[in-house]
């Protein structure tokens, strides 16, 4: 007779990667509707003010949306608004966190990292965020627009998730990783 071992192993660790897309890519509809939208708004300027962007403009996404202050000393960002969709999908209110309380923490570290690079570059970045686990791969994707009040300097990050994603996937994902496994 052989025993089973009922100790539960720890799971695989997941990898996490993005890949950077032109942000006028052609596969992601809902994103290239809002990334023409925020040229229009921009009006010459390298970025438009957080005022040009109306929220009636973009109902049907906003469920979807980010907006975070960009804090320039030391760098860091705060979530000043965190979409029903979003918030729904982390199993927890983003709205004053930042993207280093995203979880797994390598998570966090990437997309802190593409929002310093947002705000380096003063252009919209497009990725795909792949989560590879021991059982499957899940990701999305995922636009970032800056925005600025100042005409000089990015002070706020708009991100939008492309609703082409497994949101149930992905929720499954999230509140795996809440509880440890």
């Amino acid at each position: 007779m052989r025993l089973r071992s009922t100790v539960k192993q720890p799971p695989a660790p997941t990898r996490v990667e993005a890949v950077e897309l032109d942000s006028s890519n052609q596969h992601y509809p809902d994103l290239l509707r809002i990334r023409a939208y925020w040229e229009d708004k921009r009006r010459g300027r390298f970025a438009p003010r957080r005022a040009d962007i109306d929220p009636t403009d973009l109902v049907d996404n906003l469920s979807r949306i980010m907006l975070a202050d960009v804090i320039p000393e030391p760098l860091d960002f705060r979530y000043r608004l965190s979409g029903t969709a979003i918030s729904s999908m982390h199993g927890k209110e983003m709205t004053g966190k930042g993207p280093r309380d995203l979880m797994p923490a390598a998570y966090g570290a990437l997309i802190y990292d593409h929002y310093c690079q947002a705000v380096r570059r003063r252009d919209p970045l497009l990725h795909v965020i792949v989560f590879d686990g021991d059982q499957r791969s899940r990701s999305y994707a995922r636009l970032l627009l800056p925005l600025s009040e100042d005409g000089n300097t990015v002070t706020m990050l708009m991100a939008v998730d492309s609703k082409e994603q497994d949101a149930q996937a992905l929720k499954t994902y999230f509140s795996d990783i809440a509880r440890g496994g």
